[in-house]
Order: C-alpha cells, then structure tokens, then sequence
C-alpha cells in the first residue's frame, strides 16, 4: 500500500484508539490504571495531530474524522486488544519509516513508533496486575 493510504489508516487508527482509550480509563478506578491510559490518550492524540499535518503537507487535505471504535465488553478485555493494537501499531510505524517520502516524515513516525512501544508495556503492566 502506498505511503499516503497508510499514513491515512494511520490517523484514522490513532483517532480510533484516543476515543477508545478514553472509554477504557473510565472503565477502572484505579489510580495508577488511570493516570497510564490518560498518558497513552494524549500521547495518541498527538500523534493523530501530528500526522494530520504530515497528510496535509504531502496532499494539501486532512483525513475526515471515522467512526469510533466499538466498546469493550470489559476492563480486561480491552486492555487485552489495546496491548495488542500498540504493538500492531508500533511494527507498522517502523515499517513505514522504510517508506517516507520526505524527511518530514521522519519525526513523527520515530516518535509514534517509540510511544505505541511504551503503550504496549503499559497495557502489559496492567493486564499482569489483573491476573
């Protein structure tokens, strides 16, 4: 897929994941829990705004707003799929750091690849405490 189509996947997926991710915090009362997926929350939404600016300074458009994920049936299970979509998310940002176009690219992509890494610790974390 080219560049541009996975770059557009890309902003929709981490639009996906803030507004997932917020339900999920509200799903826990633990502090900790909490205070981590807040941090993953901005942490995607900047790289969802980040990533708009790229898509804009490659085609001279922004990638409309999907639909939101679909709810998790439970705390546990949605820790489950976000650990597993973070560590998706980060082989696919260093895959398409073989693939840019422009130095631009660089930045964005390197940092969202190191986050969705931290993510996948975080989520790991979590889901380990639930056990």
């Amino acid at each position: 897929m080219p560049f541009i189509e996975e770059l557009g996947k890309a902003i929709e997926d981490e639009y996906k994941a803030y507004y997932y991710y917020k339900d999920l915090r509200s799903r826990t009362n633990n502090p900790q829990f909490r205070k981590w997926i807040e941090h993953v929350m901005n942490d995607e939404k900047n790289h969802y705004s980040s990533f708009q600016a790229l898509f804009f300074s490659l085609t001279g458009t922004y990638v409309q707003d999907p639909e939101k994920e679909p709810r998790a049936s439970s705390f546990r299970e949605g820790v489950l799929k976000s650990l597993n979509d973070e560590w998706e998310a980060s082989e696919k940002y260093r895959d398409l750091l073989f693939q840019i176009p422009v130095q631009q690219a660089y930045q964005p992509l390197f940092v969202a690849m190191m986050d969705e890494s931290e993510h996948a610790m975080r989520f790991s974390t979590i889901l380990t405490s639930l056990q």
